[in-house]
């Protein structure tokens, strides 16, 4: 969405202690993500206790490309491209495994839930036409249980969805137009963001080395097979913890079949990895995916 003069003022039902879940949905570029930080930043600016859930893989903005991110709370969590939680997928489209992404949700809907939080914010991909769409959709709102949905849309885009989805499945809705302000972004747009995210994400990254023997190798989505063998040069995974939340991205960097060197910003304790996340894409040093599945 455009200026900060644009933004549609916070809706009562939002601000209600009742609300403590709020889905965003609507397709490419109507504003979603401008409007879930937005409101974010005044929820936050009231005293409330404010999280982020993002399902956006491709456009990010809680979190590198390929992963969905939590960032809470808001306002006062630092970068949200180092989020509070995060969980690696590897590719950017929901299309690729639709359950995958729904079950990594489910993982960072569970740790806010261990945070803490008064509301949870969530912001879904562009991705809303045609039937994949709408069982994505319908999955998510059936999965999370929103007792708000705000609903961008241009022509009636989204009905399809509605038509497939239980009432009860959530509380009230909410159906506003897309700021005037939103442009549609080509693809070499969206690549650049891509680019731009992977080089602030690794600038501070280090080598570290990882013994594969006491590591668990294991794909993000069932179409994937995972093995040391798929360690390649460039290969983009996730280290994650016993609870399946992914601590911090890296890129290898080479691998003999028992160790692993990678380049990665992770801080924390190496002892903390349990389970190397490996995905189908391949992370260029200018940034750039390339998919290997």
């Amino acid at each position: 969405m455009g200026t900060e003069g644009s933004i549609p003022p916070l809706p009562h039902g939002l601000a209600e202690e009742g609300c403590r879940k709020a889905l965003f949905m609507g397709g490419t570029d109507t504003g979603k993500t401008y409007l879930v930080r937005r409101w974010a930043d005044s929820l936050a600016r009231s005293g409330k206790r404010v999280g982020v859930l993002d399902f956006d893989l491709g456009q990010s903005t809680v979190g590198p490309p390929g992963c969905l991110g939590l960032q809470l709370p808001w306002g006062e969590s630092g970068d949200p491209l180092f989020p509070a939680a995060m969980v690696f997928l590897g590719f950017l489209s929901p299309a690729f495994d639709v359950g995958s992404v729904v079950e990594a949700g489910l993982r960072l809907e569970k740790r806010a839930e261990e945070m803490g939080y008064d509301i949870l914010l969530v912001d879904t991909s562009g991705m809303v036409e045609g039937g994949l769409a709408a069982l994505l959709k319908r999955s998510k709102i059936r999965t999370l249980c929103p007792d708000l949905l705000v609903v961008l849309e241009r022509e009636g885009e989204t009905e399809h969805i509605f038509r497939g989805l239980e009432r009860d499945a959530y509380g009230e809705i909410l159906r506003i137009p897309p700021s005037p302000q939103a442009r549609r972004r080509n693809r070499e747009e969206r690549a650049a963001y891509r680019r731009g995210l992977f080089h602030r994400y690794f600038e501070a990254g280090k080598e570290m080395t990882l013994d594969l023997r006491g590591l668990e190798v294991a794909s993000t989505s069932p179409r994937l097979a995972a093995s040391t063998e798929a360690l390649s040069e460039g290969r983009l995974v996730g280290l994650n913890d016993a609870a399946g939340i992914t601590r911090a991205l890296a890129r290898v960097l080479r691998s003999d079949g028992d160790s692993v060197v990678l380049q990665s910003p992770f801080k924390g304790d190496k002892e903390e990895i349990k389970v190397l996340s490996v995905g189908p894409a391949v992370l260029e040093e200018d940034g750039s995916l390339r998919f290997r599945p």
